[in-house]
Formats: structure tokens, C-alpha cells, sequence
């Protein structure tokens, strides 16, 4: 990477003095190979710069100056070979931005070194599209990411890459994206490009009625499944916005706006909106109050409210339809009657109807909400 607007050197002062005792200063080769790593789990970007210098016999300093303030000092490091004696660190007086390193070799000549240090001002965001053939088993992935530099410097010639991670984490755990496009972003400048090749992911379709969100109501849900191996079964992808095509062979893509939030093992829903050729009753049967309790005043202390309720599902569609009802409910206080075939989860009973097309169905179901003394 080439920081033009940085005054950058890696500069090698061999205290093998001459006999008057000043040293010789000598330019290193400018020579340089950068890396820079954009990590889901960080706010700024780790940047790697490779660079040959010529050592000479005994100690040499090696400096690295720079401007403005978006290089985390306390980040810089130094790396050289293991035949290198590399000393502490130093800050020479006055000089904020400059740092010292004295390397001692075990023989003179062209030495490999690499600074790294963490560059503040890369800022960068993805964009993602799940298309869908409805009635498709999979669904297709594909992600771009915008970079946008503020860091106030021109960089060139970079090779970057995406990490799935955090710096410092596994590198096994850890997928790598490269971002081929991204070689040269000048101050100010933004560019989108590929982030995550077209992966395909498992799919199926959910009809539901959500007590809480619409009662009278069946939602079509698309439910979409991460990969049970491999890294993106174990990491996130970063979340943001998404856009999904419904693809068909006899028209233009329907466009939904959604968010992707892919965690690793669990499924992702997105909403594809009302199934109109569905309709849904709801009743409530009945209400009362039993097993009234009361306190030595004869207050009435606690109570039960038993309500019944009837959900009717009519189906007109040309498909044969499996419904989820989901009912909220709220685990200490209540408690959940039904003969349909249900499953309890936290905070939540879920119940199945399958409908023929053209054809009713229906569940029952009672709730028994405790109040005062009556809550367990």
C-alpha cells in the first residue's frame, strides 16, 4: 500500500559510527506488500505492511513516521525474522507520530519487517439478495459490501479481505472473503463489489396466525436454513439490508425490502405477507371467573379467568395447507388446554391445522390466566 498523503519510511540508522561517532543514515527499499482486514467484530481495519530493508552489522534503528490521528498508536507493532533482535519501542521526544525500533541482526543485509497497526475511518457495510422460485427447495445467497475510506488517506495498491471474526480469534473459526476489486481508495472514496460468493440455502414455507401480532390473519413466512457444516455454521454473517426476489418464468421479480440477521444453526424467516385466499375466525366462547379466593376481610385476593376460544380456518386456495397458531402465553400465570396437536415452548403454545383445499378446520382451545394469590 502506497499512503501518499502520509509521511511514511522505514528509515535504518547504522550506529556503526565512523570515527568522528556520527552515524550513517541509509534509506531502506520502499518495496512494500499491504494487507488490509476488515473484521466483522471490529470497528476498524487491521492493516499489514511488508517491507525489505537493508540491515547492517550491530544495532539499527528503524522509524516509522506518519500524519493525522487515525493510526492507533498503541496498535503499531514491528515483526522481523527470528535471527533479528528486535528492542522495545520508542517514542522520540515531540514526535507523536513517530515510533522507533532498534534491530539487531545476526548477519547484514535485505531483511523482511512488517508493520501492522489498526487504521480508524474504514468504514464499510453490506448488501445482501436471497432469491426464491416459490415452491423452490433452496434459496440463493448472494452478498456485496461497501467500503467507504475515511480515514483521510489515499491508499493503493491494497490486497483486502473480509474476516468473519474478531482479530485474535481462531483461524480456523474464522472465513475469509477477499475483495479482489478493492485495490486503490482514494481519500473520500467508496466502492461496492462482491463480499460472499451465491450460496444456496434450504427453505420451506410457513402459513401462521400469530395471537399477539394478527389473530384473524394467516401469514405466509419463508423459512431459510444456514448450513449445518462448515465455518457458516459456527459464524454469523453480518446483518443488514436485504432485498428478496421472488423469481417466476412468466414475469418481472417481486421486490421485498427485509433485514438479513443470519445467526449460525438458526433458521431465518422473511415475510411474504397475507395469504388472502385463507380466512380466519376468531371467537371467544366464553369467559368467567372461578376458585375465588379471599383475604381475612373477605377482599377477593386471587382468582382464575378460564376463557375458550374457537379459531376457525377456511381454506380457499387449490393447496392442501399446514397452519401454525401461535399463542402467547405467559408461563407462571396461565395455563393451556387443547385436544389439537401443540407444542410448548417459552412464552408461546403452538398448535397445527392442516387444511384440504376448499375445506374448514378449526382448534379449540382454553386458557386459564391466575391472578393474586392464585398465581403459582
Amino acid at each position: 500500500m502506497t499512503i501518499r498523503t502520509v509521511a511514511f519510511a522505514l528509515i535504518v540508522a547504522l550506529l556503526t559510527a565512523p570515527a568522528w561517532g556520527q552515524p550513517v543514515l541509509k534509506q531502506s527499499s520502499m518495496d512494500t506488500a499491504t494487507e488490509m482486514v476488515l473484521y466483522t467484530g471490529a470497528s476498524t481495519a487491521l492493516v499489514r505492511q511488508s517491507s525489505m530493508i537493508r540491515l547492517g552489522e550491530g544495532a539499527n534503528v528503524v522509524t516509522f513516521a506518519w500524519t493525522g490521528d487515525k493510526i492507533d498508536v498503541a496498535t503499531v507493532r514491528l515483526q522481523a525474522p527470528a535471527d533479528v533482535a528486535v528492542g522495545e519501542v520508542l517514542r522520540p521526544a515531540g514526535a507523536a507520530t513517530t515510533l522507533q525500533w532498534t534491530l539487531t541482526p545476526q548477519a547484514p543485509g535485505m531483511t523482511p519487517v512488517t508493520i501492522s497497526y489498526q487504521l480508524a475511518g474504514i468504514a464499510w457495510t453490506p448488501q445482501w439478495r436471497l432469491a426464491w422460485e416459490p415452491g423452490a427447495a433452496d434459496a440463493t445467497l448472494q452478498g456485496w459490501v461497501t467500503v467507504t475510506n475515511g480515514s483521510g488517506l489515499d491508499l493503493s495498491d491494497v490486497r483486502a479481505r473480509v474476516v468473519l471474526g474478531r482479530p485474535g480469534t481462531d483461524p480456523t473459526d474464522q472465513l475469509s472473503f477477499p475483495i479482489t476489486a478493492l485495490t486503490d481508495l482514494p481519500a473520500g472514496a467508496s466502492l461496492r463489489t462482491t463480499l460472499v460468493p451465491t450460496m444456496a440455502l434450504g427453505t420451506r414455507v410457513i402459513h401462521r396466525i400469530d395471537s399477539e401480532a394478527a389473530p384473524e390473519q394467516v401469514r405466509v413466512r419463508l423459512g431459510v436454513q444456514p448450513p449445518t457444516a462448515g465455518v457458516l455454521a459456527r459464524r454469523p454473517l453480518p446483518a443488514g439490508p436485504m432485498t428478496v426476489a421472488l423469481t417466476t418464468a412468466d414475469g418481472p421479480d417481486e421486490l421485498l425490502a427485509a433485514e438479513l440477521k443470519y445467526e449460525p444453526g438458526e433458521e431465518f424467516e422473511i415475510d411474504l405477507g397475507v395469504a388472502r385466499d385463507i380466512l380466519v375466525d376468531r371467537r371467544l366462547l366464553s369467559r368467567e371467573k372461578l376458585r375465588m379466593e379471599f383475604d381475612r376481610l373477605g377482599r377477593v385476593s386471587g382468582f382464575d379467568t378460564v376463557e375458550t376460544y374457537l379459531i376457525e380456518v377456511r381454506n380457499l386456495s387449490d393447496e392442501h395447507v399446514s397452519i401454525e397458531i401461535v399463542e402467547a402465553v405467559v408461563d407462571t400465570a396461565w395455563e393451556f388446554e387443547t385436544r389439537a396437536l401443540h407444542v410448548t415452548e417459552p412464552g408461546r403454545v403452538i398448535m397445527h391445522l392442516g387444511v384440504a383445499p376448499g375445506e374448514r378446520g378449526h382448534v379449540q382451545f382454553t386458557v386459564t390466566k391466575h391472578s393474586g394469590t392464585r398465581i403459582p
